[in-house]
């Protein structure tokens, strides 16, 4: 099989391979006077000492020497540089233990024609990928790759999709045209390796440092000629990056076409687009089992949780299920996605989801032999395998005692008991996912006969206006960043024209105007919805507790931004322990810090005398959240940071955040529910009619 490389690979490519053509000559240029640096350190240093024999002198001749080979040493030490993946977490298979899974690999390298992998492993994981041991002779020398297969990923997928997800992976080493990109991964990596990679090197001075107080000023000599030679390294790295990484998203979109031909475009397109769903289940499945530590519980096989997991979840947003796996609709992605800002990540390794099935689907190859049964099939002994992971997945856990396994049946009920929790019910199509029933004041007055029916209040062009304003909302971040220089781009697409960094002022403008029209539309639908349900109530002679359940919902809301932001300082204020910061300043934040913390244990002692609302908190963390608010802790003291009370401090400051939106939620949910109820109730009244 030949597929012929893109336009915009060819381009990429060049230009990569040019910046590395002039980091070449730069390097070699360094080098030489590194070389010329060395000799000459080498000989004054001699010089020095011949002239006069004596301790000093030696320390300085020595010290010279030392300077110059350190010098010399940062320059090639990528060439003794090797990277070794772990591979602890994984279970190696053969043809033996799993024939039918290795006969389609063997199909796979067929078609694809290229070599077999030199070893073929298991993970736990949603995810395929693969991957070998370098070092500096790896680009010269031919080396077999290994292929790692997450059993989440086999779980996930038909074995058509899979197919298509192993000749993607095969499809970057399969050709003569993608050898380039080979290459260029590998000069990345070792320039990577020479610029940010530096242990080896700390490691030497620091042991340079303990043999003689002398040597500080030595290393102080070979770190600043150490740092200006990085200086002018990194600039010409910054150029080889960008450019890797536009090829690494050309290199992606050519294996989606090698791996279009060899099991269609609609394979690997379907399995993409679920990969994100599936990843959010496996995640589901390990949250939960996460707070099952503290009892002692765990899965006996989480692929049978994940797969429920992924087509519980399925249902819940009404994605079609066929071949028992959900079937998500590119257009799935568009709902959710109503940016009209096109900005390519320059730094991205791939390319979003939406244009490589978008670039799939344009390509539209179509095969006539697919197997569409689950690929969790293709393991064998009933997937005893999927068995032997989980084990090994769980075994990692530290336990106080033997755990128990939780029978799939269970976990079935509490699993959906959890999502069902903190999900608003159906009726209304998604519109209070990310708004809010109350609005800023009073609400607007409508007479009787200008309210909207209920399906009109809760129509899916509502929920696409949530959408907008929210995509709104995250293009007006974006394009604030590059107004502002955080973000450095030449030029960006808004609504499908190109503009200036310099002209972003004027798109900001507009966003805001945009922004505005949209919020009074969802504030005047806000306003009906809650005029269509205080006449419900009215009839149904429940105002009193309707308006009693707004108001309270909308006084907490109005005070919950604040409390939030409450938070963001503490997470911001906290930031400087996880950086090198001088003891004075260290001391002086600290201070700062203490007298926020009276608000904190203030809003955090409200929180916990909130009905119910400590039930889901485990006793470690009762007990941790006790001994913040009745101790007045110290965190620093004199040079120290006191570790155990910084572990007790941020205990706090994640249990208030995750206590605040929970209050939230259940108060919103609260008065959610009174609708319901008056909305059933009415639909009883008109079907008794």
């Amino acid at each position: 099989m030949k597929v012929e490389v893109s336009s915009n690979f060819k381009k990429y490519a060049k230009k990569t391979v040019f910046f590395i053509f002039v980091f070449a000559l730069t390097y070699l240029f360094l080098l030489a006077l590194a070389v010329s640096l060395t000799l000459g350190f080498t000989f004054a240093g001699i010089w020095i000492f011949m002239a006069k024999p004596m301790f000093y002198t030696a320390v300085l001749c020595l010290g010279l020497f030392a300077s110059g080979l350190s010098i010399l040493f940062f320059l090639v030490k990528f060439i003794f540089a090797s990277t070794k993946i772990d591979i602890g977490h994984l279970t190696e298979i053969t043809q033996k233990d799993e024939p039918q899974l290795f006969a389609l690999i063997h199909e796979v390298v067929n078609e694809v024609k290229t070599s077999f992998p030199k070893k073929v492993f298991l993970s736990y994981e949603v995810n395929a990928s693969v991957f070998y041991n370098s070092n500096f002779w790896s680009m010269f020398l031919p080396i077999r790759k290994n292929l790692q297969i997450g059993v989440g990923l086999i779980n996930a997928v038909t074995h058509q999709e899979l197919k298509a997800i192993l000749a993607h992976e095969f499809g970057h080493f399969s050709q003569r045209s993608m050898k380039v990109g080979s290459y260029v991964y590998h000069v990345n990596q070792i320039i990577y390796n020479m610029l940010y990679k530096n242990e080896s090197l700390d490691r030497m001075f620091e042991k340079w440092g303990n043999v003689t107080g002398y040597a500080t000023i030595f290393i102080g000599i070979s770190v600043f000629i150490i740092q200006k030679i990085q200086s002018i390294l990194k600039k010409l790295y910054e150029y080889i990056n960008i450019n890797y990484m536009a090829l690494s998203r050309e290199m992606e979109f050519h294996a989606d076409e090698i791996a279009a031909n060899v099991a269609g475009s609609q394979a690997l397109a379907d399995s993409l687009l679920r990969l994100s769903l599936a990843n959010h289940a496996m995640e589901g499945v390990l949250n939960f089992y996460e707070q099952k530590i503290n009892v002692n519980v765990r899965s006996e096989n989480i692929y049978l949780e994940h797969h429920y997991a992924m087509n519980f979840l399925a249902k819940k947003n009404n994605y079609l299920i066929e071949n028992d796996l959900p079937q998500i609709q590119i257009a799935t992605l568009k709902k959710y996605n109503k940016s009209k800002l096109n900005l390519e990540n320059q730094w991205a390794t791939h390319p979003s989801e939406e244009d490589r099935v978008q670039a799939l689907l344009n390509l539209n190859i179509v095969k006539s032999d697919i197997i569409n049964t689950p690929a969790i099939n293709l393991l064998s002994n009933n997937a005893a395998i999927a068995l032997h992971i989980s084990n090994k997945l769980f075994s990692s856990i530290q336990y106080t005692e033997n755990p128990t396994v939780f029978p799939i049946e269970m976990f079935k009920t509490s699993y959906s008991e959890i999502v069902n929790k903190y999900t608003f019910d159906s009726i209304f199509n998604n519109f209070y996912d990310h708004n809010n029933p109350s609005v800023e004041g009073p609400p607007l007055k409508f007479e009787n006969n200008s309210v909207s029916k209920f399906e009109e209040l809760f129509s899916d062009q509502w929920l696409d206006e949530i959408y907008i304003l929210i995509a709104l909302r995250n293009d007006k971040a974006t394009i604030e960043a590059i107004h502002t220089n955080m973000l450095e781009v030449k030029t960006f697409d808004y609504d499908g024209v190109r503009y200036l960094a310099s002209e972003s002022d004027q798109i900001l403008r507009r966003i805001d105007n945009e922004i505005s029209d949209i919020e009074n539309k969802i504030k005047k639908n806000n306003c009906l919805v809650y005029h269509y349900f205080f006449q419900l109530a009215k009839e149904q002679e429940t105002e009193v507790l309707f308006e009693q359940l707004y108001y309270d919902f909308a006084s907490y809301q109005k005070s919950f931004d604040s409390k939030q932001k409450l938070y963001q300082e503490f997470i911001e204020n906290t930031r400087f322990i996880f950086e090198t910061t001088p003891f004075a300043e260290i001391e002086a934040k600290f201070s700062d810090l203490k007298r926020r913390e009276i608000e904190l244990k203030c809003e955090l002692k409200k929180l916990l005398e909130q009905p119910g609302i400590t039930k889901d908190l485990n006793e470690e963390n009762l007990n941790s959240l006790n001994r913040y608010l009745s101790n007045d802790l110290m965190y620093f003291n004199f040079d120290q940071y006191q570790d155990e009370n910084l572990e007790v401090l941020f205990n706090a400051i994640t249990n208030y955040n995750h206590l605040l939106e929970e209050n939230h939620f259940f108060k919103k949910n609260e008065f959610l529910q009174i609708m319901l109820t008056l909305q059933e109730n009415n639909l009883k009244k008109t079907n008794n009619l």
